[in-house]
């Protein structure tokens, strides 16, 4: 390799470093591009990031003499290896999460990690045999006679992600599918040049284009998501709180504080404190981009539930049983489902009934219940006297959107319904 050549790689490495490390800040910062994608994304930059400085460094050290360079330049070719075998897992992995997030691939993730383990074995091995490479009494780099086998793992790492995206293509956007078949072209076509030439990093500059424009095309994809969820998640938002304040519930409520105003002054302020809180609730949802806090959306519920005491009084009975409150959920999607079991599962019962709430945390969850005991309905036909359950399916499609969450609901005719809410612990 000439001193040109070499500066020419080491300037294109320093570069790709502190592309890198911008690229990590974004994600960190910036990218709407959930909390597991950026994990993938962090650690594919940084093993980019090794790989470079272990080659900049192994290119500095290679031919000084002396014990210092003797280990420095051994360690720094391991390194560049080792970094080049981390960086394509977590590509690899990455590709399997984005067809796979349910995780049920399981076999596939057991030979992912057997071969790579395989990969690192003949790494270690290739340390004491010089099967892939070893330094000659100039102390400079040469390939091994078995160098073509280091390179055979990867373009077989290529290879898994090749099959596992056509197999799962359905499932993946046009621009996922692109930036993919971008990721996997270049630097395998880049290793088949690079077996036959020696000199200018050819995988080098391969790796570094296709890692970001792996990222931007993600990012792009991501973003335009993010903006149509956000799109849908307001349209519902707006949807649920319409459905809400419904003219029958304003003249109720209105109705019974004006029947509190001569009866009992004190506790009509009080009524008209909550039901103002309760429509400012239903206000302050609409503008929120962002998840609220459990405690938030609880307080919210009480409101309403407090309302609705009013006006049933000893027929309605309210029972809380909160052992989780650290968590965020969805504005606007305990609340309708209360109001259902209110309206449909004790309103239409001749005694009335209980509504309980509760909210525990499990191993990888947390968990909302909302029960009564009232005249349940069908769970096959949702539609009743021509009026659809308030916000069931909204609700539904909100905490897909917006968590990745869950609404289940059970119901048996005369004896009461269950909606239970699970939030994942990472969406």
């Amino acid at each position: 390799m000439t001193e040109q050549i070499k500066l020419i790689n080491i300037a294109f490495e320093l570069c790709g470093i502190f592309l890198c490390i911008a690229e990590i800040v974004a994600v960190c910062i910036g990218a709407k591009i959930g909390k597991s994608t950026s994990r993938y994304f962090i650690a594919i930059f940084l093993s980019l990031m090794f790989y470079l400085a272990s080659n900049i460094s192994g290119l500095m050290f290679r031919g000084i003499e002396g014990i210092y360079g003797f280990y420095a330049v051994r360690i720094s070719n391991f390194c560049e290896f080792f970094f080049a075998e981390i960086l394509s897992l977590c590509a690899t992995l990455y590709f399997t999460f984005t067809v796979d997030k349910n995780r049920k691939m399981k076999k596939l993730y057991i030979f992912i990690c057997f071969y790579y383990a395989l990969q690192l074995v003949m790494l270690i091995i290739s340390q004491f045999t010089n099967m892939y490479y070893y330094f000659d009494e100039n102390n400079t780099y040469q390939r091994g006679e078995f160098f073509w086998v280091s390179q055979a793992f990867v373009i077989g790492a290529m290879a898994i992600n090749a099959v596992i995206l056509i197999v799962k293509r359905n499932s993946l956007s046009k621009k996922e599918k692109t930036s993919f078949g971008i990721y996997l072209i270049m630097p395998s076509v880049s290793i088949f040049i690079q077996l036959f030439s020696y000199g200018l990093n050819v995988v080098m500059f391969s790796l570094i284009t296709a890692a970001f424009i792996l990222f931007f095309y993600i990012l792009n994809d991501r973003n335009e998501k993010y903006c149509e969820k956000e799109r849908e998640n307001t349209d519902m938002k707006v949807s649920i709180m319409l459905s809400q304040i419904q003219p029958h519930f304003l003249y109720n409520t209105l109705t019974s504080i004006y029947c509190l105003c001569d009866k009992d002054p004190q506790a009509a302020k009080q009524a008209i404190s909550q039901f103002s809180k309760y429509l400012r609730g239903n206000l302050d949802s609409i503008r929120r981009k962002t998840p609220v806090s459990f405690d938030d959306e609880l307080n919210h519920v009480q409101n309403y539930l407090a309302l609705e005491k009013m006006r049933f009084e000893d027929e309605l009975e309210i029972v809380y049983d909160i052992q989780a409150n650290n968590f965020l959920i969805p504005a606007l999607t305990v609340q309708p489902l209360v109001e259902n079991a209110v309206k449909h599962g004790l309103g239409d019962s001749e005694n009335g009934g209980t509504v309980k709430i509760s909210s525990k945390e499990l191993d990888n969850c947390f968990e909302i219940e909302i029960k009564d005991n009232g005249v349940g309905f069908d769970t096959e036909n949702i539609i009743k006297n021509g009026e659809s359950h308030i916000g069931i399916e909204n609700v539904r499609n909100r905490l897909e959107i917006s968590c990745g969450g869950t609404l289940t609901i059970n119901s048996v005719i005369g004896k009461g319904t269950t909606a239970i809410i699970i939030i994942p612990k990472e969406a």
